[in-house]
């Protein structure tokens, strides 16, 4: 290895270990002590029921399937709720586990950065990922985020590569990377479609023969079948109804779409919209979702003329344009505190500018739409389900590379011209 790459491999290290340490302090100074809220009290009793052998069995309702979120996330940290349950601090080991998660995902941004556009791009990326808060929040949570940014952060990095030198073996992988990614988050199967798509542009690119971008558009399409198979096969012989990736749906499009996210707090997601549906007793978790699915498309069917106000409202929401009082005491009632937030906001509007200069510096288009392809995706899932800003992160992987590349390039920028007021 040369002198040049041990350097930056010494720096990019330095870089990751103080974001580790940002995630440390914040987990061990604030929210050591608090009690999992929102969806970290699902990932968390989860995992602690997995490790007690009930495998996604419904923590709070023994004797029920459970598949209320994707099972990765719960998975990831079932191991240390297996280890630490004896000395009651499991939720720490937890949190602590995805801070690790989150560390690693500092490298693979610094790698990103590299590839693109070279060393210091590299350590740029690594230090922006490393100190922006909408990202070190989640990792010091229990929540999909952290492995759901840490899998889209490698999907682009293998699909840079891919670019370069599209092969068999890497469109397998990629395939099995967006299977993973959708069983963090199941909006996240579109990365499998996302990535036909790049195949078939770098067939048009690079001539390939129809052969060869059916074999590469079929290892994506089966890898990543076969990674959510056993999930999707397992969940329809557990549950009365059909379910795939999970049984949320039905809560979230109820939650969704009510008086509430429509009239009042126009654009939000209420939680006790969805509870006003009627479920039998002892009806299942496939049941409850079917039975929420109807009321929510059917509130939206009756509203359908409100409903641009409502969409509106939630892409301003998402990209932190508008609702920010709403947006944050959302955060803080899944254990964000409200300056962290405001942070991320004030951070997250940096970036904006940032990117608007870093997108031009990229040469290559397939590049560029590697980059941003997952925000569309981002603001169709906020106008269709849900707003919340920690929706947003797969689409701030692609954000923070080009603001990364447009800080450089304002850097330069300016030093450029006090060279040349110097010299006058």
């Amino acid at each position: 290895m040369e002198r040049g790459q041990k350097v930056w491999w010494v720096r990019l290290s330095l870089i990751t270990g103080v974001g580790f340490l940002l995630r440390l302090a914040f987990v061990l100074t604030v929210t050591r002590h608090d009690q999992p809220l929102g969806d970290q009290l699902y990932y968390s009793a989860q995992a602690l029921t997995n490790a007690q052998g009930r495998w996604f069995e419904q923590p709070f309702a023994r004797g029920f399937p459970a598949a209320d979120h994707p099972p990765l996330t719960s998975l990831i940290l079932t191991p240390a709720s297996w280890l630490a349950e004896s000395a009651g601090s499991f939720i720490t080991v937890q949190r602590l586990t995805m801070v690790v998660i989150g560390t690693a995902s500092i490298l693979v941004m610094g790698l990103i950065g590299r590839r693109i556009a070279g060393l210091t791009a590299g350590l740029v990326v690594a230090g922006v990922t490393a100190v922006y808060a909408n990202v070190w929040v989640s990792d010091a949570l229990i929540m999909a985020e952290t492995p759901t940014f840490f899998l889209v952060a490698t999907v682009t990095y293998v699909a840079l590569g891919y670019r370069s030198s599209p092969t068999l073996r890497t469109s397998i992988a990629l395939g099995c990377l967006a299977g993973l990614a959708a069983l963090t988050r199941p909006e996240l199967l579109v990365l499998a479609v996302l990535l036909c798509a790049l195949a078939i542009a770098l067939w048009r690119q690079q001539r390939m023969q129809n052969i060869e971008v059916a074999k590469h558009l079929g290892s994506i399409m089966i890898a990543g079948l076969l990674v959510v198979a056993p999930w999707i096969l397992w969940n329809q012989s557990r549950f009365t109804d059909s379910v795939y990736l999970s049984t949320n749906d039905g809560l979230t499009f109820a939650g969704a779409n009510c008086d509430r996210t429509y009239y009042d707090d126009i654009g939000s997601w209420d939680i006790w919209c969805a509870y006003e549906t009627q479920v039998p007793e002892g009806a299942d978790a496939s049941q409850a979702s079917s039975l929420m699915r109807r009321d929510g498309l059917q509130y939206l069917k009756d509203h359908l003329g409100r409903y641009p106000v409502v969409a509106i409202a939630r892409i301003a929401r998402v990209l932190s344009l508008g609702y920010i009082g709403s947006n944050n005491n959302a955060a803080a009632a899944e254990g964000r505190p409200p300056w962290v937030s405001m942070l991320g906001v004030i951070q997250f509007w940096m970036l904006g500018v940032g990117a608007m200069f870093g997108y031009r510096r990229i040469q290559q288009r397939v590049d560029r739409l590697i980059l941003i392809v997952m925000l569309p995706v981002t603001l169709l899932v906020a106008m269709v389900a849900n707003a919340y800003v920690r929706f947003r992160l797969p689409a701030e992987v692609g954000l923070i590379v080009l603001a990364s590349l447009g800080f450089i390039h304002l850097v330069g920028l300016r030093r450029r011209r006090e060279v040349s007021f110097a010299s006058e």
